[in-house]
This record gives C-alpha cells, sequence and structure tokens, in this order.
C-alpha cells in the first residue's frame, strides 16, 4: 500500500489547519460579548475570519484526499502535526525569536506521533458503515454531547472554553470517520450513491456543528492555549477509536507494541499540552491599538 500520498495530503491539511486556527482564535477575541447570533454575525463581518475559514475549507478537503487514500488509525494522528504548524505560525506573526523549551516540546510530540505509528503498524479496513452499526455510535456521541454542552453552559472561562473544546474534538473525530465512509461511497458506487448515503447528510449536520464549537471554545477561554490542546489530542483519538472498532481497521496488537502505542499517544499528548503552553499567539495579550491607547491613557494620568 503506498502511503505517500495520504501522508503528504495529511501533513499539507495540517499545516492549513496550524495557520488557519491562529488567524480565527483572533477573530474570535474581536467580537465581543454577544448572544450566539451575535456572535456569528460579529465573525463573518471579519475579512481574516472569512479567508481564514475558506482556508479551513481547504484544509478538510485535503484532510478527504488523505481519508480517501489510508486508514484513519494513520490519517488522524498525523494532523496532531496540526498544533506545530500554529506553534510556528505564531511565532512569524509576533516576530519572536526561537524559544528552545517549545522546540523540545516539538520534538516530543513528533517523537509521540512517530513511536506511535511505527509501533502500530495501522492496516486498511473497510469504508462501509450502516446506520444499524452505526447507532450505537450515535448514541455514545449524543450523550457525550449533552454532557459537555451541559457543563459548559453552567459554567464559564476555562471550564466553559474545555468543555466545549471536548465537545468539539469528539465532533470533529466522529466527522473524519464519517467522511471516510462518504468518501468511499462515491468511490464504490458512483455519484448516485454517494449523493443518496446517510453519511453525506450527516457530514452537513457535524461539520458546521463542531466548527461552531471549535470557534465558541477560542472565544469563551481567556487562554487559547488549553482548548487547543483538548481539541488536537481529542480528535485522533476519536477518529482512531472509531476507525478500529467500526471500520475494521487494525493496529498491531502485540503486548509490546501496546506499550509502545501508549507511551507514544502519552508523548505526544504531554508535547501538544507543553506546545499549547508555550507558543506565543497563546498567549493572551492586547492588540496593538489597544496597547496604544492603554500606554497613551497611563502617560496622561501620570501627568
Amino acid at each position: 500500500m503506498n502511503l505517500l500520498l495520504p501522508v503528504t495530503a495529511a501533513l499539507a491539511g495540517a499545516l492549513v489547519y496550524g495557520v488557519t486556527g491562529v488567524l480565527q482564535q483572533r477573530a474570535t477575541h474581536r467580537t465581543g460579548n454577544s448572544d450566539q447570533l451575535g456572535f456569528i454575525r460579529g465573525l463573518i463581518r471579519q475579512p481574516l475570519w472569512l479567508l481564514s475559514t475558506i482556508g479551513s475549507i481547504a484544509g478538510f478537503a485535503l484532510q478527504g484526499l488523505a481519508l480517501g487514500t489510508g486508514p484513519i488509525v494513520l490519517v488522524q494522528p498525523l494532523l496532531v502535526t496540526g498544533v506545530l504548524f500554529a506553534a510556528l505560525t505564531g511565532f512569524a506573526l509576533a516576530h519572536r525569536p526561537v524559544d528552545w523549551p517549545l522546540m523540545g516540546s516539538l520534538l516530543l510530540t513528533a517523537g509521540g506521533l512517530a513511536a506511535f505509528l511505527l509501533m502500530a503498524r495501522p492496516a486498511p479496513g473497510t469504508d462501509t458503515l450502516t446506520l444499524r452499526d452505526v447507532l450505537p455510535l450515535a448514541i455514545g456521541l449524543f450523550v457525550l454531547l449533552l454532557g459537555c454542552l451541559g457543563l459548559g453552559l453552567r459554567r464559564h472561562g476555562l471550564s466553559r472554553s474545555l468543555s466545549f473544546a471536548l465537545a468539539s474534538g469528539i465532533v470533529y473525530g466522529v466527522t473524519a470517520a464519517v467522511a471516510k465512509v462518504t468518501i468511499g461511497e462515491f468511490q464504490s458506487g458512483g455519484l448516485g450513491a454517494g449523493l443518496t448515503h446517510w453519511s453525506l447528510w450527516s457530514l452537513v449536520v457535524l461539520g458546521p456543528l463542531g466548527f461552531l464549537l471549535n470557534q465558541n471554545a477560542f472565544r469563551e477561554g481567556e487562554w487559547v492555549s488549553p482548548p487547543l490542546a483538548v481539541i488536537t489530542v481529542t480528535d485522533p483519538l476519536v477518529g482512531i477509536g472509531i476507525g478500529v472498532l467500526w471500520l475494521g481497521e487494525s493496529i498491531s496488537g502485540t503486548p509490546s507494541a501496546i506499550a509502545g502505542e501508549v507511551l507514544g499517544l502519552a508523548a505526544m499528548a504531554l508535547g501538544v499540552w507543553l506546545v499549547a503552553h508555550r507558543a506565543p499567539h497563546l498567549t493572551p495579550s492586547a492588540e496593538p491599538d489597544e496597547a496604544e491607547q492603554q500606554s497613551e491613557s497611563r502617560a496622561v494620568q501620570r501627568r
């Protein structure tokens, strides 16, 4: 099986997701405190947000190409590199020198990812998923989302942000699996089969839902680092779980392989967490114009 195309497409998608994630996070903090309708209107009015959203669509297309040509247990972990690209984007936009602790975190994340893939040796399964097969998955998703949203709506600040981030990561992971099934239907049955299959219409709901939860996670938290880490780790873990349990994909199950896989995932999660906390674009700071206004105000007060 040639893995060059899915690996390249997944890494390209991660690059796009990383860059657009930074831009979207900046846009969400400029909308002010308003209701959901006002929040959406505020985002739409921002050219930066619109441009980054178009980029996210391109990233999803690249992810779809990767899922259509490779197993989900390979594609989803590669998307974790998006947080690395986001960190580098933050350095570039902030015009800051290299932060060596961050570079160590990047190496830890990449090493954990490489260790997982090396030990797991993912193999493809089937792209078929019937409604009867997916019913337990749908029920589990619904219960988890209700729990996350219920907790988030009762909390404020960081707790609400993390609740929305967990919900977004779950939806993104399920969306990846459903997208793989949809692509398989188009490939095997043609245009007619793809357009009439339930998975396509599930994407119409899941895609915008995950995106909206993502934007709210960035908006509600004072710091973007915790929700970014939660989304980045939850998405591939959910995707891997669905790939193995529902799509018949396989990973090595020997005791040594399982130990290596667990350690690799743990290192990857720790690395992502460290990257998210060290990345300059995740540090809350005032916008340039606000900083200038505050400086002028302090100067007037001193006079």
